[in-house]
């Protein structure tokens, strides 16, 4: 008996399916925000072909920092990927820019906070940056 590729149904989608989804919105939000110019290195290109860099990456601040605003900027592929997110620079224009006690703040979460999504929460949260979206999206073409 032949089995058929399964599909995802809107009742079938997981935490983990919301999650990439808002993902996607929440970087090209932080590209639109940053006006494609990387944090770490002030490289300007287009908004699309830069990257949502995080300060505190994932694997060491859980999503209690991965969809922290203030823990994602915009940068280029080389600070992003080749300089491995470039982080003392990072470190240093983020305490330029919003000061020690958020950076303290930052590091303090990447320690004890503890985020988990439920996916009502991945809804409303794909719906409201969807609306940043749209908003940055018709700022930067006027």
């Amino acid at each position: 008996m032949k089995k058929t590729p399964l599909r995802k149904s809107a009742k079938s989608k997981t935490a983990g399916w919301y999650k990439k989804e808002f993902w996607t919105i929440f970087s090209r939000f932080i590209r639109l925000r940053d006006k494609g110019i990387c944090f770490t290195c002030g490289l300007e290109k287009p908004w699309k072909t830069m990257q949502a860099g995080h300060m505190i990456p994932r694997a060491s601040g859980g999503l209690s920092l991965y969809f922290d605003e203030l823990n994602v900027h915009c940068q280029c592929y080389r600070c992003n990927i080749n300089l491995g997110g470039n982080g003392a620079v990072y470190a240093t224009k983020f305490i330029e820019k919003y000061g020690q006690k958020e950076f303290d703040r930052i590091l303090w979460d990447k320690d004890n906070g503890f985020k988990k999504f439920s996916i009502d929460e991945y809804k409303e949260l794909i719906e409201e940056y969807t609306k940043r979206v749209d908003k940055l999206l018709k700022e930067y073409e006027d």
